[in-house]
């Protein structure tokens, strides 16, 4: 993957314009063009529209945006320790997917520095599963931490299970109201688009990603990788989610004080996936990052 696409993407998106973009990165309109279908092509979704009303960036394009220009930056920082250090002291990036923050990461960082030293971890959260696949055959990232029911064909570094708690609201009234649908339902749930009264889903299969859902009849109302934005939904409007359980260490203690915990006993089994390629100096980060992340 050629790092100038991301540069070309981020450009075009902060122009919306072809025309300023392509002078910007002294290219000519047709060339830039196939800069934005080339990693449009990798990421497997559109980034932008183009109308009557002018380049718009597609929701996916403004959620790509940030994890772009963090890609970018961690690629600008490590070429400049390249330069200004020697072999020996050359910070080297690890660049890690996750379909959510179950980790605490800081952690793990600190252990990995520990062990080798003068290594970063490049966090990118907020893909689906699929999009991290497509960024690891690219070279883009180089491990990514995928629920196992989504990579049946790939063999994991490491494999690790956690298990699945609900979050509502302390005191909410939708507690018993779930309690008794989860006595009905068990391990599967009604989606809001089903569309057969025996249609249901496994609770895993929404976990690329965090559901809200209403009280009614465990309705779905949205999914998002954004933990705070689906903590304020709880608190605020008395919806609730269900999340690994190990994710509820990375809520501040303002908000857990607004939360009740539900226990349950389902699980969910997570596979730590390599990229096709990483580089021989990467390889012992790779190996000890696989081990911290299933076993902290």
């Amino acid at each position: 993957m050629d790092i100038r696409n991301l540069e070309a993407f981020i450009v075009l998106a902060e122009t919306l314009n072809y025309h300023k973009a392509s002078e910007r990165l002294y290219l000519s309109q047709p060339a830039l063009t196939k800069k934005i279908h080339g990693l449009e092509d990798i990421l497997g979704a559109s980034l932008f529209t183009r109308g009557p009303n002018g380049t718009r960036l597609t929701d996916f394009g403004q959620k790509t945006l940030e994890n772009a220009r963090k890609l970018l930056t961690h690629y600008e920082h490590f070429k400049s320790q390249v330069h200004f250090d020697s072999k020996e002291d050359v910070v080297r990036h690890l660049y890690v997917g996750s379909c959510f923050p179950i980790h605490n990461y800081t952690q793990i960082e600190k252990q990995l520095v520990e062990n080798k030293g003068n290594v970063v971890l490049a966090l990118v959260t907020g893909l689906s599963v699929e999009q991290q696949l497509s960024l690891l055959n690219a070279g883009m990232l180089h491990v990514a931490v995928i629920p196992m029911a989504s990579i049946a064909s790939l063999e994991p570094k490491k494999t690790f299970t956690e298990r699945l708690v609900f979050i509502f609201r302390k005191k909410s009234n939708l507690i018993s109201k779930f309690k008794i649908a989860f006595s009905k339902f068990g391990n599967e749930i009604k989606p809001a688009n089903s569309s057969g009264k025996n249609e249901a889903v496994e609770l895993t299969d929404y976990l690329n990603v965090f559901p809200i859902y209403t009280g009614d009849n465990m309705h779905l109302l949205l999914k998002t990788n954004d933990i705070m934005l689906i903590i304020e939904m709880i608190t605020k409007n008395n919806f609730y989610t269900f999340v690994p359980k190990r994710i509820i260490s990375s809520i501040p203690d303002y908000y857990m004080n607004l939360l009740e915990i539900v226990e349950t006993d389902k699980k969910i089994d997570l596979g730590v996936v390599w990229g096709k390629s990483i580089d021989d100096h990467l390889r012992e980060d790779a190996e000890i990052f696989s081990t911290l992340v299933a076993n902290v």
